[in-house]
C-alpha cells in the first residue's frame, strides 16, 4: 500500500473497503483524512456508524464494556 497510496488515502481506501478497524502509526494523518472523507461524503457516515456498532458488539461479546455500562 505504501508504494501506492498515502497513509491518509491508505486509510480511506481501508474503510471504503469495509475495514471497521485501522491498526496503524499514523493515527494523527489517518483519522484526518477519514474524517475529511466523511466530512467531503466520499465515505458516508452511516458506513461510520455501522463499523461503530459492530465494534460495540464485539466488545460486548468479549466483556469488555461490563466495567463501562
Amino acid at each position: 500500500l505504501s508504494n501506492s497510496y498515502s497513509d491518509g488515502e491508505a486509510a480511506i481506501q481501508a474503510v471504503l473497503a469495509g475495514n471497521d478497524l485501522i491498526c496503524t502509526w499514523e493515527y494523527e494523518e489517518q483519522f484526518q483524512s477519514v474524517y475529511a472523507a466523511v466530512i467531503e461524503g466520499e465515505i458516508s457516515i452511516e458506513q461510520i456508524n455501522a463499523s461503530v456498532l459492530r465494534i460495540l458488539h464485539w466488545k460486548q461479546k468479549l466483556g469488555l464494556l461490563d466495567d463501562v455500562l
